[in-house]
């Protein structure tokens, strides 16, 4: 076994994180979360794990130059922004800590859609105006909720959407049973559903998902709820519906640099806030941490 392991944590982690690992044997925890990439290529070599958020960007170049690399984990769910295939061609193993903030996005999602159902950010203007509300909200009660991707995201928002009295059906291409979820296909969720919400990963099959056809066939009035990544939906497609009418609202924690969607009246962003909860990046950094730990100690990296 090694008697030291050097670890680079090149994103803010949380701090009982950091100290957790400080704190154990064998380990030397350097800190650097402003790290820029030409720094980054040079000083990679001395490490045995680097630990990541979303900032930093573990490509091709970073692990070739990473030559004592045995771990490369990311504190969060996704991982597209790790080469996971040229670390697996090194025999890197590629950790992430999938569920840590699967109640914090699931908690976002139903703030999202309360806040679309009842028009808040518009209720808020009027009271600052000092002027009534014209026409009417609706409410969740008994509306369907389509949830495409039903992992640990996408199971929490079914379970608090189900005590809201909605029902829920779900479209994954592995399904793992959840209760009171009817598990249906794409074309029958994008036709039955008043809001849909994504929680696919960024791959392939799923880049521009939500596109001119998708919305085509769903129903008039949607609400689109997207706490995935921007990648999975076209903006231009969802700006056309929008204008059109087809999509009542839309809500994403991801958008596109400069995205015109900004400027759409019934458009509500968030800048990525989904996973920034104290408690959900304090259950990520431990997790983690735990994981980049035992991996190093059972040498099976």
């Amino acid at each position: 076994m090694a008697t030291n392991f050097n670890i680079l944590i090149s994103d803010p982690l949380h701090p009982e994180a950091v100290a957790w690992l400080q704190a154990q044997h064998s380990v030397q925890v350097n800190v650097k979360p402003d790290i820029a990439k030409e720094e980054l290529l040079k000083s990679i070599g001395e490490f045995e794990a680097i630990i990541v958020r979303s900032r930093t960007k573990v490509d091709a170049d970073v692990i070739a130059a990473g030559k004592k690399l045995r771990v490369i984990a990311r504190a969060g769910t996704g991982l597209d922004n790790v080469d996971v295939k040229a670390a697996q061609a090194r025999t890197i193993q590629v950790l992430n800590a999938p569920g840590a903030n699967a109640n914090a996005v699931a908690e976002l999602v139903i703030g999202l859609m309360l806040e679309m159902a009842r028009d808040l950010h518009t209720a808020f203007q009027a009271a600052k105006d000092n002027k009534k509300m014209s026409g009417y909200g609706s409410e969740l009660l008994d509306k369907t909720l389509g949830i495409i991707g039903c992992g640990q995201i996408g199971k929490r928002v079914a379970h608090v959407a189900q005590a809201l009295g909605m029902r829920t059906l779900a479209y994954d291409v592995i399904v793992t049973p959840a209760p009171h979820v009817e598990f249906v296909s794409l074309e029958k969720l994008y036709r039955e559903s008043d809001l849909i919400t994504l929680h696919v990963p960024l791959i392939e099959q799923t880049r521009s998902l939500i596109n001119t056809k998708a919305i085509a066939e769903m129903k008039p009035g949607v609400f689109l709820i997207n706490t995935a990544r921007v990648e999975i939906v076209d903006e231009a497609a969802i700006w056309s519906g929008l204008d059109t009418g087809k999509i009542k609202r839309y809500a994403s924690d991801f958008y596109a640099p400069n995205s015109p969607l900004l400027s759409h009246q019934h458009a509500l962003l968030t800048p990525h806030i989904g996973a920034s909860t104290a408690e959900a990046q304090q259950r990520a950094g431990l997790e983690t941490a735990e994981k980049v730990y035992r991996a190093l100690l059972a040498g099976t990296a």
